[in-house]
């Protein structure tokens, strides 16, 4: 995975490739925003004791291309809460069974073992990128903890604008748009989840990442994808992460 398609899920990179007073490359943008970023990330494995009653685990993907390895999860909360924090462990194998890639240990940004938020009644559709196999993966098993918090009963308004498909010269297609903060809540470390499915079927998987963003206001984001979007149906959320 290049470098750019590697710090794009967890930073936000403006969608000009050159300013108009330097040539700083999105790659270049990219590692430092990290950098700057980097002091913010609480990092931790997830452990699966108890599986939940509530979340189910509609399907599953493992995507891999020369840039990496992603896993897509499908999770639709069938109750009548909604839940915070629902930790999500993948077990990624090879064709013959053996683990190549596990969520559970230390070093990892939260939303890489947890879903933010799963409404009462909603589908989300979850993204690891950053699978990093010992092998070459074939398939995930996937666990869904009961660990979880009830969600407040008002959420922040978060929508995401202009989103498009568009070629990066060095790193390919890419998602770009806008996420717009109709609450009056501050929003911090944001996390845009994105597939795209062709048939029905998710063919590229990608996260981006979005460290502030002001109640009213609006800001650029562009999302690199495991898999080929090229042709396909482009599907984003971003769920709040701050509720008051």
């Amino acid at each position: 995975m290049s470098a750019a398609r590697l710090l794009a899920a967890v930073t936000v990179i403006a969608l000009l490739a050159l300013s108009a007073t330097g040539c700083e490359s999105t790659q270049d943008k990219s590692r430092r925003l990290a950098k700057e970023n980097a002091k913010i990330t609480q990092e931790k494995g997830v452990t699966v004791s108890t599986t939940s009653r509530d979340v189910v685990v509609v399907s599953k993907t493992v995507l891999t291309d020369a840039n990496g390895s992603a896993v897509a999860v499908e999770l639709r909360n069938k109750s009548k809460r909604g839940l915070l924090g629902v930790p999500v462990a993948i077990n990624v194998t090879d064709a013959k069974g053996v683990s190549v890639f596990k969520n559970d240990t230390p070093g990892l940004e939260p939303s890489l073992v947890r879903a933010p938020l799963l409404s009462a009644g909603v589908t989300l559709t979850w993204v690891n990128d950053q699978v990093l196999a010992t092998g070459k993966p074939k398939a995930v098993a996937v666990r869904v903890g009961a660990e979880t918090k009830t969600a407040p009963a008002k959420i922040p308004n978060l929508e995401i604008v202009s989103a498009k498909l568009e070629n990066d010269p060095v790193d390919g297609v890419l998602a770009s748009g806008k996420v717009v903060n109709h609450s009056s809540v501050e929003q911090r470390q944001l996390i845009i989840f994105g597939v795209a499915r062709k048939g029905g079927k998710i063919v590229a998987a990608g996260r981006a990442g979005i460290p502030r963003l002001a109640p009213g206001k609006k800001v650029g984001f562009a999302m690199f994808f495991v898999g080929n979007p090229r042709g396909a149906k482009l599907e984003l959320v971003v769920p709040p992460t701050v509720f008051g």
